[in-house]
């Protein structure tokens, strides 16, 4: 069953941004490492951790071409060590003292970058646990080097309490927004979604049918309009729930039946609408007749049958979505007219 935002292209959205953004990450390292090294400027963490950090991204880079690693997993493993590196920094300037005598300076900048990036790679709630529990070692590393070294300066102390408190202000409002964030896709996924069948509603679909006819050549797309016969009849014998269990039942089937690109939408009381993609008229046929038999052939909810009539149309050139579904409903308007329980082609 296809969503209003397809997962697959989703995912295969984020793959690439991670091939493309993990080798400028070991570049912009490696590139790091190398102008310190020249500078002499390196400290022990940089010197021993950057090219680490270079080699993780790669190595991230070649699981995830190979596809050995998810997406999930790669960016998990570049959060993991870009948290640690920033943890071990951190810790360096604590015990150096450095950080007493000069503030944070250029830390302050990267420090509170795994914030934005654990409520980008994670679901809210572990990217907030995960956030917090990294802010409160930091914090715990800056209190305990406070209190074992020296006193710090009124400048580095000032600049010490600004650090904690601007990275608990980034936590609240990254929480802020993860949960505006959750209710709006939410309540996208409900106005997107029929509510009886789980199905995409009539608005997902003809955003999807829109977006389709937008990059198809003509005669690779099919529109099937499937609705089943004598419905009203279900509904008056048994009743409106059974008459709901008749119409998940048919929706499960027809969605088994169904490719991985089709698009299977509720398009409005009894009736389907099927958005097959890279296929002709005759295609669409016989999918159309296998659809059917997949109903038909078995009873839908304890002994009570059912049967559907279709009515079948191919994007021609200067289609628009209503054209296209006006000559499949023209199409199916004849098979009812000619007896039902039958497939009819545009004319």
């Amino acid at each position: 069953m296809a969503s209003p935002v397809d997962p697959a292209a989703f995912e295969a959205s984020r793959r690439r941004t991670g091939l493309l953004l993990l080798p400028l990450a070991a570049m912009a390292t490696a590139g790091a490492w190398l102008l310190s090294y020249a500078n002499h400027s390196l400290n022990p963490v940089d010197r021993w951790f950057l090219p680490l950090l270079s080699l993780e991204a790669l190595a991230l880079t070649a699981l995830l071409y190979f596809r050995r690693f998810s997406v999930r997993e790669a960016e998990v493993g570049a959060l993991g060590g870009l948290g640690l590196y920033q943890l071990l920094m951190l810790l360096y300037l604590v015990v150096s003292g450095e950080v007493y005598r000069d503030g944070f300076g250029a830390t302050s900048l990267w420090y509170p970058l795994i914030f934005p990036l654990a409520f980008l790679v994670l679901p809210r709630e572990q990217a907030l646990r995960l956030s917090v529990a990294y802010y409160l070692l930091g914090l715990v590393i800056g209190l305990a080097g406070m209190a074992l070294g020296a006193a710090p300066t009124l400048k580095a102390l000032n600049s010490f309490v600004q650090f904690y408190v601007v990275c608990v202000a980034y936590l609240v409002l990254l929480d802020i927004y993860a949960r505006v964030r959750e209710q709006y896709f939410v309540m996208r996924h409900m106005a997107h979604t029929d509510p009886l069948t789980g199905l995409a509603n009539r608005r997902a679909g003809r955003e999807r049918l829109e977006h389709a006819l937008g990059r198809a050549q003509p005669g690779r797309v099919a529109v099937l309009l499937a609705d089943l016969d004598h419905f009203k009849e279900v509904n008056d014998r048994y009743g409106h729930p059974v008459g709901d269990q008749v119409l998940r039942e048919v929706a499960f089937r027809l969605d088994q039946e169904l490719r991985e690109g089709d698009v299977l939408v509720r398009w409005g009381g009894e009736e389907f609408l099927i958005l097959a993609q890279g296929t002709d008229l005759e295609q669409a046929q016989h999918l159309a007749q296998r659809l059917g038999r997949a109903v038909q052939d078995e009873p839908v909810v304890g002994t009570i049958g059912v049967s559907l009539s279709f009515g079948v149309a191919v994007f021609r050139p200067g289609d628009s979505a209503e054209t296209l579904v006006e000559r499949a409903d023209r199409a199916l308007y004849r098979a009812k007219h000619l007896g039902r329980r039958r497939v009819e082609l545009e004319v």
